[in-house]
C-alpha cells in the first residue's frame, strides 16, 4: 500500500469542494501513479477526463504505460499520452500524459477546455516557463469560462505557501513518502576534476558493499561520458555503466529505468533527469556532484548560456531520496557540511532566466499584450519581455502594440520557435520549403554532428537529406548522433506537412543550398548577421553588437558575411555553433529596408584633417562605406570642438606668450572681480564666440595649427580689461639694473620672478601687484642658477636672512660678489671685477 493511498479519499472530496489544491508529497509517496489513477471515475468530473502535465517525455511515457498495465490495457485506451511527435490516446481515453507545451498547445487551440474536468501539474517544483504559463493560462480559463474546472499542483518539494496564495488560496494537502533512512556524507569541496572525484566516490561506495545500484548526478552530457570512459577501466567486468540524459533516444532512456531481471549491479551517470519524476529500480546508493546545468539569457547580446552551478537544498534532498526507495541507503555528497548551508532552498525558476520570445507570442494570443497584465505567479525581468516582444515585432508576428498579426497566429500552429516559425511562413518556392523544413528541424533538436568542424548548417542539411532518401545505406564521414538525426528527420516531415511538400527526399545540389540557406536564415535571425572584423580574422560581430568567434578549423573561415545560429554566450567573444555564410548580395535583397545611411566626421592626427564618411549601416555593421570630398564647415567646427575637448588649446598654435597670458589672467580672475573669470575649460566651452567666428578660411587641421590665435586670445576682455591687466598683473617686472624678468602667476604660490640675488641690490622692498594688495615673490638664485632663497618680504630679507646666505655663499662662490651693505651695491652682474 502507498503512503498517498490512505489520503485518496481527502483529495478527491478536497477536490469536490475547492476549484485547486495543492498536494506536497514526498518522493516515493505514489503522488505521479495512485492520485490519477484514483480520480479516473470522481463524480466532480462530470464525465470529463483529466489532463496531468509531466515535464519530461520519458516520465509521461513511463507513468502512462505504468497505469495502463495496472488497468490491465493497452496505453492509448483509458490511458493516453501525447508528446512531441508522438501521441498515443483514443475517444476512450479518461487520463492524458501530456508534456508541457503540448498543454499550452490545448490551451491556445481550446481556450475553454471542454471535455476536461482536471487538470494535474506535476514535479511542479521545476517550475518550467512552459508550466508557469500553463497554470497562468489554466486560472484565467477557470475564471472565465469553467468555474466547475479543477487544477491540481502536486510536488514533493515546492513553496506551497506561495502557490497557494496565487491558486487563490487553495488548501494544502500534505503526505509522507516512503523512503528508507539514507546516509548522508560529505566528502568536501576538492581542486580535482569532477571525473576524478566521482571516481574516488566510487570506490569509496563500492568498497562499502551495499548492494543495490548506484546513480551518479553530473551536470551534463559530456561528464558523463569522460566518467564512463575512466569506470569501464575499473567497474565494466562487474557492473553495468548506463548513461541517462534528456537527449538520449526515449528507448534506452526506457531501457535505464527498466531493469531487467538479472543479478548484475548497474551503475547509472545521470543529469538532473533521475531528480525527479523519474523512477530507476534498485538504486540505493546516490553519488551528487551537487551541479547542473541551466540556460541563462543574456538580454544584452539577444544569446543563451549554459552555466554549470549549484543546485538547491530541495534538490539536493530529491536526488538523496533516490537512494532509499527500496532499502535503507547511502548519499555521497561531493562538496561540505558548510556549503550546503549557502544553497538556495529551491531552484531559480525558469521564467526568469529564459528567452522570452515564445512566451510573449503565447501571451498575446492569448490577449496579454502587456507585462503589467500578465497574471505572473513570479515576474520575469521587464526588460526581457520588452526585448522578446521586440524581437517578434522585428519577425512580423506582433504589431507595434504587441498584438498578434495573421502571421503570428500562423506561426503558432506550426508549433516552432517564433524566428523558425517566421522562416517558415517567408518560404516562397517548393524548394525554399523544402530548405526550410530541413533548417528549422536541424535547428530545434540537439546536432546531428558529434563534435563537428565545422558550423556550417549546409552540411547538416546535406548529411539529412541523405538520410532521409535512403537511411539503410546512409553513410557519411562525419561522426552522427543518430537518436538525434531520427528526431531531426520526423520534425522535417512533420514540418513538411504543414507547408504541404510531399517530397523532402528530393536531392538539393550545392547551388540551391547556396541560394536558399543564408536567404532564410537571415529571415530568422535578422540580428544575428556577422561582419568579418578584419581580413582572414576569425572573430566577427554580430548586428547586435556582440562579438563571436569562429574555430580554427571552420570551414566557413574567411567569409566576410555570414548568419550565426547557435553560439556560446558565455565569454566575451562567443563560439560559433551553428551559422551559414551569406552573400552581400542576398543581405540587401532581404534586409536593404532597414539599412540606415550614417554621416560620420572625425578627425586623422596623422594627416591633420577632417575626413567624412558616409555608411550604410545595418544597426551595429557597416555594410559600405564611403570618404566624403568636401566638409561642411559646421561639421569642420564641430571636430576642432572635439579636439580641443580631448587635447586641450595646446593642440592649437599655443605659444609660451598665450600661455603666459592665460595664466596672468586666471590668476587675476581669481583674486579680484577686476576682469571676468577665465581659464582654459572656459575658452574651450565658449570658442563659438571667440575662435570659431574667425577662422573661417580655415579648411584643414594643418591651417588651424599655424593660425595666429594670440590676439583672439587677448580679445576675451575689452580694451579697458586689457589695460587693467597689464598694469595689475604685468607680463615682466624690471629689475633695478633693468633687465626684463618674466613673472610666472601661480594660483597657489603668486606672482613670482626668478632673478639672480645679485641683480636686486638697492630693491629696498617686494613691489605690489593686483591693486597693490599682493607682493610680488622672489625667489633668489645663485651665480649657478639655483634657488638659494625664496621670500616675498625683500626688506626683511635684506635685514636678516642676507647675511647667512651671504655667509654660506662666500665659501662656495668666492669670485661673487656677497657685500656686507647690498643696498648700497649696483644691481647687475654677480661676478667680482
Amino acid at each position: 500500500m502507498l503512503p498517498i493511498s490512505i489520503l485518496l479519499p481527502a483529495i478527491e472530496h478536497c477536490l469536490s469542494n475547492h476549484q485547486n489544491l495543492i498536494l506536497q508529497a514526498e518522493p516515493g509517496a505514489g503522488k505521479s501513479t495512485a492520485v490519477p489513477l484514483s480520480l479516473l471515475k470522481a463524480q466532480f468530473l462530470n464525465g470529463n477526463k483529466i489532463i496531468m502535465l509531466e515535464p519530461r517525455r520519458v516520465a509521461a511515457k513511463s507513468i502512462a504505460y505504468y497505469l495502463a498495465k495496472l488497468l490491465g490495457e493497452k496505453v492509448g485506451q483509458r490511458i493516453g499520452y501525447q508528446i512531441r511527435n508522438e501521441r498515443k490516446t483514443s475517444k476512450d481515453t479518461l487520463l492524458e500524459i501530456v508534456t508541457e507545451g503540448i498543454l499550452v498547445k490545448k490551451l491556445q487551440n481550446n481556450p475553454e477546455l471542454n471535455g476536461v474536468g482536471l487538470i494535474i501539474f506535476d514535479e511542479f517544483h521545476e517550475r518550467s516557463i512552459h508550466a508557469d504559463l500553463a497554470l497562468m493560462l489554466a486560472l484565467e480559463v477557470q475564471d472565465a469560462y469553467r468555474e466547475d474546472l479543477k487544477l491540481l499542483v502536486m510536488s514533493a518539494t515546492i513553496d506551497t505557501q506561495k502557490i497557494s496564495s496565487y491558486l487563490n488560496q487553495a488548501p494544502i494537502m500534505e503526505c509522507e513518502g516512503r523512503a528508507y533512512p539514507v546516509e548522508i556524507e560529505y566528502f568536501g569541496k576538492s581542486k580535482l576534476y569532477l571525473s576524478t572525484q566521482i571516481m574516488k566516490a566510487l570506490d569509496y561506495a563500492i568498497h562499502k558493499n551495499f548492494d543495490g545500484d548506484i546513480l551518479v548526478f553530473l551536470p551534463g552530457q559530456a561528464d558523463i561520458k569522460r566518467c564512463i570512459d575512466l569506470a569501464q577501466e575499473r567497474y565494466h567486468s562487474s557492473y553495468d555503466l548506463l548513461p541517462l540524459y534528456g537527449g538520449l533516444p526515449l528507448s534506452q532512456q526506457e531501457l535505464v529505468l527498466n531493469k531487467k531481471n538479472n543479478h548484475r549491479r548497474r551503475i547509472v551517470f545521470s543529469t538532473n533527469i533521475a531528480e525527479t519524476s523519474l523512477t530507476i529500480e534498485g538504486v540505493t546508493t546516490v553519488i551528487d556532484s551537487g551541479l547542473e546545468k541551466q540556460l541563462s539569457f543574456d538580454a544584452k547580446s539577444g544569446l543563451s548560456r549554459l552555466e554549470v552551478s549549484y543546485i538547491s537544498k530541495a534538490s539536493a534532498t530529491q536526488r538523496a531520496g533516490r537512494a532509499g526507495r527500496l532499502q535503507s541507503g547511502q548519499c555521497i555528497r561531493l562538496w561540505s557540511e558548510s556549503e550546503y548551508s549557502s544553497f538556495n532552498d529551491f531552484q531559480d525558476e525558469e521564467i526568469i532566466k529564459s528567452n522570452l520570445s515564445s512566451l510573449t507570442l503565447d501571451l498575446s494570443a492569448w490577449g496579454i499584450t502587456s507585462f503589467k497584465d500578465a497574471n505572473w505567479l513570479t515576474a520575469p525581468p521587464k526588460h526581457h519581455f520588452d526585448i522578446a516582444c521586440e524581437l517578434n515585432q522585428t519577425l512580423g508576428l506582433l504589431d507595434e502594440k504587441n498584438r498578434i498579426s495573421t502571421k503570428g497566429l500562423k506561426a503558432l500552429k506550426l508549433g516552432l520557435e517564433p524566428r523558425l516559425a517566421s522562416m517558415l511562413l517567408s518560404c516562397n518556392t517548393t524548394i525554399e520549403k523544402q530548405i526550410g523544413c530541413m533548417i528549422a528541424a536541424l535547428l530545434s533538436e540537439r546536432d546531428v554532428i558529434i563534435n563537428g568542424s565545422s558550423s556550417d548548417i549546409s552540411e547538416r542539411i546535406m548529411i539529412l537529406n541523405d538520410y532521409l532518401k535512403d537511411r539503410k545505406s546512409f553513410k557519411t564521414s562525419q561522426k552522427i548522433n543518430f537518436s538525434a538525426l531520427e528526431q531531426t528527420s520526423i520534425l522535417a516531415k512533420t514540418f513538411a506537412q504543414l507547408l504541404n511538400i510531399t517530397d523532402l527526399k528530393r536531392t538539393i545540389s550545392l547551388t540551391e543550398l547556396q541560394k536558399s540557406v543564408g536567404r532564410l536564415l537571415l529571415r530568422a535571425y535578422p540580428d544575428r548577421l556577422a561582419q568579418q572584423r578584419g581580413k582572414g580574422s576569425q572573430r566577427y560581430l554580430l548586428a547586435n553588437g556582440r562579438g563571436v568567434l569562429l574555430r580554427e578549423s571552420d570551414s566557413i573561415q574567411g567569409e566576410t558575411w555570414i548568419v550565426v545560429c547557435d553560439c556560446d554566450g558565455k565569454n566575451k567573444d562567443g563560439i560559433i555553433f551553428i551559422s551559414t555564410p551569406v552573400s552581400l548580395e542576398y543581405i540587401k535583397k532581404e534586409i536593404q529596408h532597414k539599412f540606415l545611411n550614417v554621416t560620420r566626421y572625425s578627425l586623422d592626427l596623422k594627416k591633420e584633417k577632417v575626413i567624412g564618411r558616409l555608411k550604410l549601416t545595418y544597426k551595429s555593421l557597416v555594410i559600405e562605406e564611403s570618404i566624403l570630398s568636401a566638409i561642411p564647415k559646421e561639421e569642420f567646427e564641430l571636430c576642432v570642438r572635439d579636439i580641443l575637448e580631448q587635447e586641450g588649446l595646446r593642440f592649437l598654435n599655443w605659444s609660451t606668450k598665450c600661455d603666459s597670458w592665460l595664466s596672468r589672467a586666471r590668476w587675476l580672475s581669481n583674486i579680484s572681480d577686476s576682469i571676468p573669470e577665465i581659464t582654459e575649460e572656459k575658452l574651450i566651452n565658449q570658442i563659438d564666440n571667440w575662435l570659431l567666428p574667425y577662422i573661417s578660411n580655415v579648411k584643414s587641421i594643418k591651417q588651424l595649427r599655424r593660425f595666429n590665435i594670440y590676439d583672439l586670445l587677448v580679445a576675451n576682455l575689452t580694451w579697458n580689461q586689457q589695460q587693467l591687466l597689464e598694469e595689475e598683473a604685468p607680463e615682466y617686472y624690471l629689475t633695478p639694473s633693468k633687465k626684463k624678468v618674466s613673472i610666472r602667476y601661480d594660483l597657489h604660490q603668486g606672482p613670482t620672478v626668478s632673478v639672480v640675488l645679485q641683480e636686486m641690490f638697492g630693491q629696498l622692498e617686494s613691489p605690489l601687484l593686483a591693486k597693490k594688495s599682493v607682493p610680488l615673490r622672489f625667489e633668489l638664485l645663485s651665480p649657478a642658477k639655483r634657488p638659494i632663497q625664496t621670500t616675498s618680504d625683500l626688506d626683511n630679507f635684506w635685514k636678516s636672512t642676507y647675511f647667512d646666505v651671504a655667509k654660506d655663499m662666500r665659501g662656495k662662490y668666492p669670485k661673487h660678489r656677497w657685500p656686507e651693505k647690498p643696498l648700497e651695491e649696483t644691481p647687475g652682474r654677480s661676478i667680482k671685477r
